[in-house]
């Protein structure tokens, strides 16, 4: 495996407070229950807390990594993860989601997002016309090394 030409990961710390805030209210919660009207209940928060735990987990941050060929997403412990070769990207701008776009996965109008915090992102336009948004804190340095790494394995073809 060649060195990278890019590699960043982002913590995606919005994400990790709203999940933990969400688990510790469902903890909350079952302490809250009647333990003589229902067991289930308590179970069932305490089974939502584990939830919100898990999946804070893994969007608890976005690597962006330019390596072998290709543009790798990968989220917190590798899921979920996407992956697309250099030789579809037609071109990547600098770009800012906007509130309404937020963050995660997810389609928008200008195509899907892959974001954990902020709202900067590198916007990459495919030959095929589709489009995606990584979002990242560094959106000039990702838009460069694409380049970079685009005009170097055009020239190894």
């Amino acid at each position: 495996m060649a060195r990278p030409f890019y590699e960043h990961t982002q913590a995606g710390w919005p994400m990790r407070l709203a999940f933990l805030a969400g688990a510790l209210t469902f903890v909350a919660m079952s302490f809250l229950q009647d333990l003589r009207q229902s067991g289930y209940a308590q179970f069932a928060m305490l089974g939502g807390a584990l939830l919100m735990a898990v999946i804070g987990w893994l969007w608890s941050s976005l690597t962006v990594r330019i390596a072998d060929g290709t543009l790798q997403l990968r989220f917190g412990p590798g899921f979920p993860r996407k992956s697309v070769s250099l030789a579809d990207i037609a071109a990547a701008e600098v770009t800012r989601t906007t509130f309404w776009e937020g963050w995660g996965v997810h389609r928008t109008r200008r195509g899907w997002l892959y974001n954990v915090a902020g709202f900067d992102a590198v916007l990459v336009r495919q030959h095929d016309g589709k489009s995606f948004m990584v979002g990242t804190d560094e959106p000039r340095r990702l838009k460069t090394a694409l380049e970079r790494a685009s005009a170097a394995a055009a020239g190894t073809r």
